[in-house]
């Protein structure tokens, strides 16, 4: 992504916004409302990761191939990640009603204030 948004010249924000959470790349401060949030440096990376492809489903591999930079997966990161996701949705999410990481099942996760279709669904459903 870094390398497609340099070659059509444009500048990355510095700062990444969903809904009322606000991240901020510069100095690495996270918040949701009036509440900072505080990170590890892995957790700030993939929260960056999914709020930089808002709206859109980000995969395991995507995960670990652009953080982890695990080109081979024969060493699976699935648990890995989803230990980072659940911590983000604890930091993130619990407390609020309006949810903004969401997990599209067998296929990724999504940062966004609508849920993914299949996700609203399968909510009716329930």
């Amino acid at each position: 992504m870094r390398v497609l948004l340099r070659r059509a010249g444009q500048e990355e924000s510095v700062r990444h916004h969903v809904a009322d959470l606000t991240l901020d790349r510069r100095t690495r401060l996270v918040r949701r409302g009036d509440d900072d949030i505080g990170l590890t440096r892995r957790d700030f990376d993939v929260l960056l990761y999914l709020m930089r492809a808002e709206g859109q489903v980000v995969t395991r591999t995507m995960l670990a191939q652009e953080l982890w930079r695990e080109t081979n997966r024969s060493t699976p990161l699935d648990n890995v990640i989803d230990v980072h996701l659940a911590r983000l949705r604890r930091k993130v999410d619990d407390g609020r009603s309006l949810k903004l990481i969401h997990t599209v099942r067998g296929v990724g996760f999504l940062c966004s204030e609508k849920p993914h279709p299949s996700a609203e669904k399968k909510a009716a459903h329930e």
